[in-house]
């Protein structure tokens, strides 16, 4: 049966009480009930431009704002630096308040908590500088603290604010802080996050599959008013995909065991409803394609012709799948277990 969708105002209610049709003291609790309905249905990871625009205005404002700290630096010293940055932070996080919490403009609002938790590794950072605290530090001693910093930051910010646009702070400095202990660890002050060596590859990939499973249970408990988990599924795969792309085991059995877990991570997606998911884990499999095609007719004039049966092949599979979308994800989601499926998110 086909269900018929209404748009209604409040005007409408005003009038159906007035007909009798509802009591009139009912029109402001259902009209509240209808708008707060309205706002969870919405779509997650939802997107439009005004969400472009703060984003890219919060990004020209970190970038002349380093500009303008350094100059800062060489004109007027540390001292004015970690001065300007706590005035910065502070105003930051005043008028994300404003937005947020008096004018309504909810993102923009968080936009500006979070260009304030941003400032804070800079805040330390100067402080330390000013403070002569930095020259006891070594190696990867002072990264590790800003990223300390960072992270009890972004908690604190999230934890007041709860905006799921905070949750990116914690899941990015979460990552970064794992790499520069396994730097300490290891004593390589220099290639920590260059992957320059299996070390740190799986040491990536190992804390991507942490975030990744952190996000899902965050998705599962507390993303009911806000997408809290959007950026740990982001940060997890990143931390997860791409070390584990630039590692080549040297054998075809390795690079066969990527393609599986591309695959693997394709069907992740269905059944947690998560596009990054996919995008990653087609990518990935494309290549291997790429890769057997070229290693089966490298020498042959039959290899663009394979590359494009096997283009077509893929945009058949595309066709097929958006035919029984619906069946073909039933069947994967069928394989989790019944105690498990309840608790998806997105379902």
């Amino acid at each position: 049966m086909t269900k018929n969708r209404v748009s209604i105002g409040k005007s409408d209610l005003v009038a159906a009480a007035q007909k009798g049709a509802m009591a009139t003291q009912d029109v402001d609790s259902l009209w509240s009930m209808l708008q707060q309905s309205a706002s969870a249905q919405q779509p997650k990871g939802s997107f439009d431009i005004a969400q472009l625009l703060y984003y890219a205005g919060g990004v020209l404002v970190m970038m002349a704002m380093g500009w303008f700290l350094s100059l800062a630096n060489d004109s007027f010293g540390m001292g004015a630096v970690f001065v300007m940055t706590l005035l910065y932070t502070g105003a930051f996080a005043g008028l994300g308040y404003k937005l947020r919490f008096q004018n309504g403009q909810r993102l923009a609002g968080a936009v500006l908590f979070l260009l304030a938790v941003l400032m804070v590794p800079a805040t330390v950072a100067a402080g330390l500088n000013f403070t002569h605290l930095e020259a006891s530090l070594h190696g990867l001693q002072e990264p590790l603290v800003l990223e300390l910093a960072t992270l009890a930051a972004g908690l604190v910010a999230l934890r007041l604010v709860k905006v799921s646009l905070l949750s990116a702070p914690v899941f990015g400095s979460l990552w970064l802080l794992t790499m520069t202990v396994a730097g300490i660890v290891s004593g390589d002050n220099n290639v920590f996050f260059g992957f320059g060596s299996n070390y740190f590859t799986w040491v990536s990939v190992t804390m991507g599959a942490v975030l990744l499973a952190s996000a899902t249970v965050v998705d599962s408990h507390f993303g009911r008013d806000e997408d809290y988990s959007w950026w740990g599924y982001l940060f997890g795969v990143a931390a997860f995909w791409i070390p584990l792309s630039l590692l080549d085991s040297g054998s075809e059995l390795g690079r066969f065991a990527y393609f599986v877990i591309n695959v693997l991570m394709m069907f992740t997606s269905v059944i947690l409803a998560r596009k990054v998911f996919l995008l990653a884990g087609s990518v990935g499999a494309i290549f291997y394609v790429g890769h057997l095609l070229w290693s089966l007719f490298s020498n042959s004039i039959f290899f663009p012709f394979a590359l494009i049966l096997a283009g077509i092949g893929v945009i058949f599979l595309g066709v097929q799948y958006r035919r029984h979308k619906t069946e073909i994800e039933n069947v994967i989601v069928g394989f989790v277990p019944q105690a498990l499926r309840q608790r998806l998110p997105g379902r």
